[in-house]
Parts: structure tokens; C-alpha cells; sequence
């Protein structure tokens, strides 16, 4: 199995892409980070929705893989 840097930019970028939408979508207070970088709900779907279709088109070039 071969390792490409688009698919290790990639996985970091769904870890991203996932740790900001559980910091944005959880109830309660907010964490210290949204004082500097504003959290918006739209903006995390928007993201996630951009995240989803670079990761769908880089597994369809064979440059990733889902076990």
C-alpha cells in the first residue's frame, strides 16, 4: 500500500475539519480558541461539505483509501 501527501493532508484535514465541528455544534459553554477564531455553525457545514467532496474526489483518483 503507498502513502501520497494528498492523502496524509487529507486525513488531517477531516481531523480538522471534525474536531471544529464538535467544538461548534456541542452545547454549552464555548472553548477559549472562539475568543480569537469565531465558531459559525454555517461555516462548519460549509467545511465539512468542502472536506467530504476534496476527500470523495481524491479517492476516486486512487490517492486515498477507506479501510
Amino acid at each position: 500500500m503507498e502513502f501520497y501527501l494528498e492523502g496524509l493532508l487529507w486525513y488531517l484535514l477531516a481531523i480538522d475539519c471534525l474536531i471544529y465541528n464538535i467544538m461548534n455544534w456541542r452545547k454549552g459553554e464555548t472553548h477559549w480558541i472562539s475568543d480569537y477564531f469565531p465558531l459559525s455553525r454555517v461555516f462548519g457545514f460549509l467545511y465539512a461539505l468542502l472536506t467530504l467532496w476534496l476527500g470523495f474526489a481524491l479517492y476516486r483518483m486512487q490517492l486515498i483509501v477507506f479501510w
